[in-house]
Protein backbone atom coordinates (compact mmCIF):
# COMPACT_ATOMS: atom_id res chain seq x y z
CA UNK A 1 0.00 0.00 0.00
CA UNK A 2 1.09 3.56 -0.60
CA UNK A 3 1.74 6.00 2.25
CA UNK A 4 -1.52 7.76 1.37
CA UNK A 5 -3.42 4.46 1.62
CA UNK A 6 -1.83 3.75 5.02
CA UNK A 7 -2.89 7.23 6.15
CA UNK A 8 -6.45 6.54 5.03
CA UNK A 9 -6.41 3.19 6.82
CA UNK A 10 -5.39 4.85 10.10
CA UNK A 11 -8.02 7.54 9.56
CA UNK A 12 -10.61 4.75 9.10
CA UNK A 13 -9.37 3.17 12.34
CA UNK A 14 -9.81 6.51 14.11
CA UNK A 15 -13.33 6.94 12.73
CA UNK A 16 -14.24 3.39 13.80
CA UNK A 17 -12.98 4.10 17.33
CA UNK A 18 -14.98 7.34 17.41
CA UNK A 19 -18.09 5.49 16.19
CA UNK A 20 -17.69 2.80 18.86
CA UNK A 21 -16.34 4.90 21.73
CA UNK A 22 -18.71 7.83 21.36
CA UNK A 23 -21.93 5.93 22.07
CA UNK A 24 -20.25 3.90 24.82
CA UNK A 25 -19.06 7.10 26.51
CA UNK A 26 -22.08 9.33 25.84
CA UNK A 27 -24.91 6.76 25.98
CA UNK A 28 -23.42 4.23 28.39
CA UNK A 29 -26.62 2.58 29.62
CA UNK A 30 -28.13 2.19 26.15
CA UNK A 31 -24.95 0.81 24.59
CA UNK A 32 -24.32 -1.50 27.55
CA UNK A 33 -27.80 -2.98 27.23
CA UNK A 34 -27.25 -3.35 23.49
CA UNK A 35 -24.05 -5.34 24.02
CA UNK A 36 -24.56 -7.35 27.22
CA UNK A 37 -27.11 -9.70 28.73
CA UNK A 38 -28.39 -9.62 32.31
CA UNK A 39 -29.13 -6.85 34.78
CA UNK A 40 -27.43 -3.51 34.40
CA UNK A 41 -25.65 -2.31 37.51
CA UNK A 42 -24.81 1.34 37.87
CA UNK A 43 -21.13 0.59 38.56
CA UNK A 44 -20.87 -1.53 35.41
CA UNK A 45 -22.31 1.30 33.33
CA UNK A 46 -19.79 3.74 34.82
CA UNK A 47 -16.89 1.43 33.92
CA UNK A 48 -18.42 0.91 30.47
CA UNK A 49 -18.48 4.70 29.97
CA UNK A 50 -14.86 4.95 31.08
CA UNK A 51 -13.97 2.27 28.54
CA UNK A 52 -15.73 4.36 25.87
CA UNK A 53 -13.54 7.34 26.73
CA UNK A 54 -10.42 5.17 26.39
CA UNK A 55 -11.63 3.99 22.96
CA UNK A 56 -12.07 7.63 21.94
CA UNK A 57 -8.55 8.49 23.13
CA UNK A 58 -7.02 5.64 21.15
CA UNK A 59 -9.01 6.92 18.15
CA UNK A 60 -7.32 10.30 18.60
CA UNK A 61 -3.99 8.45 18.47
CA UNK A 62 -4.94 6.83 15.17
CA UNK A 63 -6.00 10.22 13.82
CA UNK A 64 -2.62 11.70 14.82
CA UNK A 65 -0.88 8.77 13.11
CA UNK A 66 -2.99 9.23 9.97
CA UNK A 67 -1.59 12.75 9.64
CA UNK A 68 1.99 11.40 9.28
CA UNK A 69 2.56 7.64 9.10
CA UNK A 70 6.31 8.09 9.53
CA UNK A 71 5.92 9.00 13.22
CA UNK A 72 4.32 7.66 16.40
CA UNK A 73 4.69 3.94 15.70
CA UNK A 74 4.17 3.23 19.38
CA UNK A 75 0.50 4.01 18.70
CA UNK A 76 0.46 1.17 16.15
CA UNK A 77 1.77 -1.30 18.75
CA UNK A 78 -0.77 -0.03 21.29
CA UNK A 79 -3.48 -0.45 18.67
CA UNK A 80 -2.45 -4.03 17.89
CA UNK A 81 -2.59 -5.03 21.56
CA UNK A 82 -5.84 -3.16 22.24
CA UNK A 83 -7.59 -4.55 19.19
CA UNK A 84 -6.45 -8.13 19.83
CA UNK A 85 -7.67 -7.76 23.42
CA UNK A 86 -11.09 -6.78 22.08
CA UNK A 87 -11.14 -9.71 19.65
CA UNK A 88 -10.35 -12.21 22.41
CA UNK A 89 -12.48 -10.73 25.20
CA UNK A 90 -15.56 -9.90 23.16
CA UNK A 91 -15.52 -13.30 21.45
CA UNK A 92 -15.08 -15.06 24.80
CA UNK A 93 -17.87 -13.05 26.42
CA UNK A 94 -20.22 -13.93 23.54
CA UNK A 95 -19.21 -17.62 23.63
CA UNK A 96 -19.76 -17.66 27.41
CA UNK A 97 -23.27 -16.27 27.07
CA UNK A 98 -22.44 -12.95 28.70
CA UNK A 99 -22.76 -10.78 25.60
CA UNK A 100 -25.09 -10.50 22.65
CA UNK A 101 -23.91 -11.53 19.17
CA UNK A 102 -23.63 -7.84 18.19
CA UNK A 103 -20.27 -7.70 20.03
CA UNK A 104 -18.82 -9.92 17.30
CA UNK A 105 -19.14 -7.04 14.81
CA UNK A 106 -16.61 -4.72 16.51
CA UNK A 107 -14.47 -7.78 17.35
CA UNK A 108 -14.29 -8.66 13.65
CA UNK A 109 -13.49 -5.08 12.60
CA UNK A 110 -10.86 -4.79 15.33
CA UNK A 111 -9.31 -8.07 14.17
CA UNK A 112 -9.11 -6.78 10.60
CA UNK A 113 -7.49 -3.53 11.76
CA UNK A 114 -4.99 -5.50 13.89
CA UNK A 115 -3.94 -7.45 10.79
CA UNK A 116 -3.62 -4.22 8.79
CA UNK A 117 -1.58 -2.61 11.58
CA UNK A 118 0.79 -5.60 11.56
CA UNK A 119 1.11 -5.39 7.77
CA UNK A 120 1.88 -1.68 8.13
CA UNK A 121 4.73 -2.38 10.54
CA UNK A 122 6.06 -5.17 8.30
CA UNK A 123 5.79 -3.11 5.12
CA UNK A 124 8.61 -0.75 5.98
CA UNK A 125 6.89 1.78 3.69
CA UNK A 126 6.35 4.60 6.13
CA UNK A 127 7.10 7.68 4.08
CA UNK A 128 5.13 10.89 4.70
CA UNK A 129 1.67 11.03 3.13
CA UNK A 130 1.31 13.36 0.15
Amino acid sequence: MSPKQWSLMFLAAALFNFAMGGPIFLASTWSYRLAYLGDVQESAVRFWGDFGFAVLLIGVGYWILSRDVTKNHGIVWLGIFAKMFDVIVLSWRWASGLARPIVLLPATVDGAFAVLFILFLLSGRRQPAR
